[in-house]
Parts: structure tokens; C-alpha cells; sequence
């Protein structure tokens, strides 16, 4: 076995702007005061730190130019095929690995997959309906299971109260009690809850919240330049997708898709990527496409029914944009599927040492 960190990431030539630009975040939302020039003002003061501490590497993080890294693996080991896996965003690689060098390939097994055919507008709505599907499953969970803190009460009303209190600049960090955990923080700590899934911890996350005595709003936090580096390997994001984004007016309809689609969450933590990337002064240089792939091997995917970052719809997308693909769908919750349950290791197992193509289904475990 043989893995790698892809370029920008970890040790493979990380990523590094400014410490105090990694560390603020600019006004993501129109409805608390948000505007976008600010947002693509910060884009472009962030770009240019980056390039100062990454070097020329800022226009090389595509997905396409790791899998022509994976490709000078395979060379380096002297293999005529190599058999892949990969999960969550690594799946870009992997399918521009196919279209590239499908003849090479043995074996493709991608792991809660992202869809590259969406455009960025489709590419926000459907982590929206990730982040909504999924707080929805909590939700039941919670009015279910006595074990649960938030027990006997609207889980959506709660929450509602809460955002209400972060838009206001009265919710604190539970980390740090003198920083404001602002709107869109909330939304994106909830959804990362929902990754293995947590549900116990969130609802007591949500509870220690709600339980926080009223305290006077405290200011944002403002950009300052602090002259050494920091790791921010999140910004490959704009090497792969496109999101127009040219005006306020734009902006705030999107914002208001967001808030359809997420309800009763009002976001998703991808609306941050999206609206820092429509600023991004570097051209992605593997935009969005329906992917040419020709020649490959049957190609395994794996995805739960219940994803908060890689919905299902997505893996249905990419099942039928891709030829001789298979769809097997844990029917349960969370991100990343190969190690939830015997059924799902086995099935994923078989495909990767007998080139056997399992059942279409795994049950929750």
C-alpha cells in the first residue's frame, strides 16, 4: 500500500498564507451585513500571501495535477496498473486519474464522492440539502431517544433561538469565552457533528449553548497582517470549481437558495468556499465538467444515504456520468463509508483484491 498527502496538503508542499488572514474570516452572510466586494477584497489580500509563503505551487493544486502525481507513483513503483481509493474531496484526483490514465487503472473504489459536473451554483445547493437532510435525521434521533439532552423538545427551535443569539453577537466560543461564535460558525460546528455522526455530543453541544447566560454582544474580529505563516490547505477548493459571483444582488439570491434549501439550518460551511473562491484571483485550472471517461476498469462507489458534505444525490450523479459504475448505498448516516459496518468493509474489500462487484446495499448499522 502506498499513500500519499496530496500536493498542498500536510507535508506534500503545504499551503501557507498569512496567520492572521488564516485566522479571520470576513462577513459570509448578506442578511447580517455582508457584502461580497469585502468578501473578494479579502480573496485577493489572501491570494497574494499566499503565493509570498506557497510560491508557484498556488497555480497547481488542481485535482488534475495530483493525479498526474499519482501517475508518477505508479512510474516510480514500475506497475502497470494500480488499483485506488479515496475519500471525500481525494475523490477529484481519482476521477481525473481515470480520465487521464484510464488504462493504468485496476481498480477504482471512490469513497463519498464529490460530483465535478455541477456547476457552482448546484454545487452549494446540494450541500445545503446534505446539511438539511442531515440535521432532519438528528432531529428524529432526538425526539426518538430519551438518552438524547435536547429530549421533549422542537430541536429546530432550539436552534433557531441560537443563531438568532450568534447573529446578535451573543453566543461565546465554548472553547474561549472571549470570542463570539458567530452565525455561520454555528452552522458549520453543527454540520461537522454530523460527519461520523455525533448525535449525543451535538445535542449536548446544542444544550450547553442554549444554557449560556446572556452576555453583551462583542465586536468582530478585524484582519490584521501578522508577517508569518500559517497552513490553509482548505483554498484548493478554487483550483477545481468556478463560482460566479459578480454582485451583491447575486450574492444575496443565492443566500436566500441557501436558506431554502438548508432550512432550518440557514447554510452550509461550503457557502464560505464558494463565496471566498468567486473572488479567488487565480483561474481554477480544472473547472467543473462532466468527466470523459473511456477505457477503465468497473469502478466501485460508496456513499451514505444520510451524507452532511457528499450528499447521495451526488453519488447517484457521478454513478451515471461514469461508465461501468456501481452504486452501493449504506443506508445510514455520516462521511465516509468503507469502515461503517461489516457489510460495507467486506463489500468494499472484495471489490479491491477480487474485482468482485457487491450487492447495491448495505443497512444501517
Amino acid at each position: 500500500m502506498v499513500s500519499i498527502d496530496p500536493r498542498g496538503v500536510k507535508r506534500s508542499h503545504p499551503v501557507q498564507c498569512d496567520a492572521g488572514l488564516v485566522k479571520y474570516r470576513p462577513n459570509l452572510i448578506p442578511e447580517l451585513g455582508g457584502r461580497i466586494d469585502e468578501v473578494h477584497s479579502y480573496a485577493r489580500d489572501l491570494a497574494a500571501s499566499c503565493r509570498q509563503y506557497t510560491g508557484a505551487l498556488m497555480d497547481h493544486l488542481d485535482a488534475v495535477s495530483i493525479a498526474r502525481d499519482v501517475e508518477a507513483v505508479r512510474l516510480a513503483l514500475g506497475v502497470d496498473q494500480i488499483s485506488t481509493y479515496s475519500r471525500s474531496y481525494g475523490t477529484m484526483p481519482a476521477q481525473a486519474y481515470a480520465e487521464l490514465f484510464p488504462k493504468h487503472l485496476r481498480a477504482m473504489l471512490l469513497d463519498s464522492v464529490d460530483d465535478h459536473s455541477l456547476d457552482g451554483r448546484a454545487f452549494l445547493a446540494g450541500e445545503a440539502r446534505a446539511g438539511k437532510d442531515t440535521f432532519g435525521e438528528f432531529a428524529a434521533w432526538c425526539a426518538r431517544d430519551t438518552q438524547c439532552a435536547l429530549h421533549g423538545t422542537s430541536v429546530d427551535q432550539v436552534f433557531g433561538d441560537l443563531y438568532a443569539k450568534a447573529a446578535r453577537g451573543e453566543l461565546r466560543d465554548p472553547t474561549d469565552a472571549t470570542k463570539p461564535l458567530g452565525a455561520f460558525d454555528l452552522n458549520a460546528q453543527i454540520i461537522q457533528r454530523l460527519y461520523r455522526p455525533e448525535w449525543s455530543r451535538l445535542a449536548t453541544d446544542l444544550r450547553a449553548l442554549a444554557d449560556q447566560p446572556a452576555g453583551s454582544p462583542l465586536p468582530p474580529a478585524t484582519a490584521q497582517l501578522q508577517g508569518k505563516p500559517a497552513p490553509m490547505p482548505e483554498i484548493t477548493v478554487c483550483s477545481d470549481w468556478n463560482f460566479d459571483i459578480a454582485n451583491q444582488d447575486q450574492w444575496t439570491q443565492l443566500w436566500r437558495e441557501q436558506n431554502d434549501n438548508s432550512a432550518p439550518l440557514r447554510t452550509h460551511f461550503a457557502w464560505g468556499a464558494g463565496s471566498l473562491c468567486s473572488g479567488w484571483p487565480i483561474p481554477p485550472a480544472n473547472p467543473a465538467h462532466r468527466p470523459q471517461i473511456v477505457d477503465g476498469p468497473p469502478v466501485l462507489i460508496i456513499n451514505s444515504l444520510h451524507d452532511p458534505a457528499t450528499p447521495h444525490e451526488w453519488a447517484e450523479g457521478v454513478a451515471k456520468n461514469t461508465p461501468k459504475a456501481t452504486l452501493l448505498t449504506y443506508e445510514g448516516w455520516g462521511h465516509g463509508v468503507y469502515d461503517r459496518s461489516p457489510c460495507t468493509t467486506s463489500a468494499a474489500d472484495q471489490y479491491l483484491i477480487n474485482l468482485t462487484i457487491p450487492q447495491t446495499r448495505c443497512p444501517a448499522a
